[in-house]
């Protein structure tokens, strides 16, 4: 695949712009949801805020496990193996919905544990509990939609996921009005008004995807004795490559709900700043999500094929891209944060503190990017899934959060103050050696291995 000519774009941006578009949807999930509760209070906000960042860390760890699964479905893709494709998935789907259960059940019977981490806040901690006990039902539907979305993804079938989150988003928006309000005669139930939409359109996703899955003969359906053709070496192979994958998420996940507990710690009203943020952090980001998607299938596939300088031109090219658009979004961002603070009900605190910290992010995000792509969406489709792990708890445990936690619960600076010490010790340092380990191509590393008795199918 040659990087100039036009199979490489038409392939890039087929995948891209899909994808792009469905964490846009996604990430407007989120948006419309902060920006209905926040209207409700800031008690409220911070409250969902922290009940949410259960389902977050929960959506990274299953992340972690795709992630895993991904590179072996891409580089199956590649080669032509439909049987490799479909015991990955098999694999794939039944640890991710072993995981989303037990995440469910701890929500539903020790929510006050979860919320305690966040918040000494009685009010908070209530209005989060109650909120935490409904979502977690919506946790089976996360597991069903997310394999189905990996797999369909890294077969570039890009388009039934997108189509299916905008369908879930229809459905999130039409019943947080009419539940959280109580619009045509349904009831008002405020926050819990807005965790019952999100079930309800996690539910819609997940229907979609098999339906239109069923509809177009994908490869989301095989027999059973595909799904689980799992040997003992594939068995291994998988974990060498997809735990590390999985505790690399759950360490940054875990760093990141540690950051998020200082901020809470520091006062409510700074939780609630930095939910709004975080809102608008994952909109701007949604470009840079396509990209690290559509780098890591088309990396994958040619691994798979055994096109490795290919794979190399495809990284530096992705690379550009990433820091390119990062600084025309963190741009845009600077200069329209004053519009998009006038979106949410807010305290004059809160808004003051959120306009400070989307101007950091704004200066900061090409460089806070960077680091997305070169571990998901290059070293991962290579390989490599030890590397982002390793250097995440270098970065989070013995560099970020000592730092940050110093800066706001012991030096008390304010809350822009700290978010800029939090994303410049560890980004700084991100790039410099992730940088070093994509010059030197040790990210390379083939994990398809086929078997004698496996025929390769088109999957075409």
């Amino acid at each position: 695949m040659s990087l100039s000519g036009k199979s490489f774009t038409r392939t890039m941006l087929s995948i891209a712009i899909p994808v792009t578009l469905q964490n846009l949807l996604f990430s407007s999930f989120t948006l419309i949801d902060t920006v209905m509760v926040g209207s409700l209070g800031d008690l409220p906000l911070a409250a969902v805020g922290m009940a949410g960042k259960w389902s977050w860390f929960l959506g990274v760890v299953v992340y972690g496990l795709t992630s895993g699964a991904s590179v072996f479905i891409a580089q199956y893709y590649g080669a032509g193996d439909k049987r490799g494709i479909h015991r990955t998935y098999g694999l794939m789907s039944v640890m991710i919905m072993a995981v989303s259960l037990l995440f469910m059940l701890a929500a539903l019977c020790v929510p006050e544990l979860i919320i305690g981490f966040f918040t000494k806040d009685e009010a908070a901690m209530e209005i989060a509990k109650n909120y935490l006990r409904i979502i977690a039902l919506s946790y089976p539907f996360l597991a069903l939609l997310r394999s189905g979305s990996t797999l369909l993804q890294s077969t570039q079938k890009v388009s039934i996921p997108f189509i299916a989150a905008a369908c879930s988003v229809a459905t999130n928006l039409v019943f947080n009005a009419l539940l959280i309000y109580g619009l045509c005669g349904f009831p008002a139930l405020g926050v819990a008004g807005a965790a019952i939409a999100s079930v309800l359109a996690n539910a819609v996703n997940a229907a979609v995807i098999y339906l239109l899955g069923w509809k177009q003969k994908t490869m989301l359906f095989a027999p059973v004795s595909h799904l689980l053709d799992i040997s003992r070496s594939f068995f291994k192979d998988y974990l060498r490559i997809g735990a590390p994958a999985m505790f690399n998420e759950t360490v940054w996940a875990l760093s990141y709900l540690i950051y998020c507990a200082i901020y809470g710690h520091m006062s409510t009203e700074a939780y609630a700043a930095i939910t709004v943020v975080k809102s608008i952090e994952d909109l701007t980001c949604v470009a840079i999500f396509g990209l690290g998607s559509s780098c890591a299938v088309m990396i994958g596939s040619m691994i798979g094929q055994g096109d490795l300088d290919g794979a190399k031109r495809c990284a530096w090219y992705h690379i550009a891209l990433t820091a390119s658009l990062s600084a025309v979004f963190g741009a845009v961002l600077i200069v329209m944060r004053g519009s998009v603070m006038s979106l949410f009900g807010v305290s004059d605190v809160v808004r003051a503190d959120a306009s400070a910290v989307m101007l950091i992010f704004g200066l900061e995000m090409a460089v806070h990017n960077l680091p997305y792509m070169m571990v998901c969406g290059i070293f991962r489709a290579g390989g490599d899934t030890r590397t982002g792990l390793i250097v995440d708890i270098i970065s989070a445990y013995l560099i970020g959060i000592p730092i940050t936690a110093a800066a706001g619960l012991v030096f008390h600076l304010s809350v822009p103050a700290t978010y800029l010490i939090m994303y410049l010790v560890e980004d700084v340092f991100k790039v410099f050696i992730y940088g070093r380990h994509t010059l030197s191509y040790k990210w390379i590393k083939p994990v398809v291995r086929l078997d004698d008795n496996d025929a390769k199918e088109a999957t075409a």
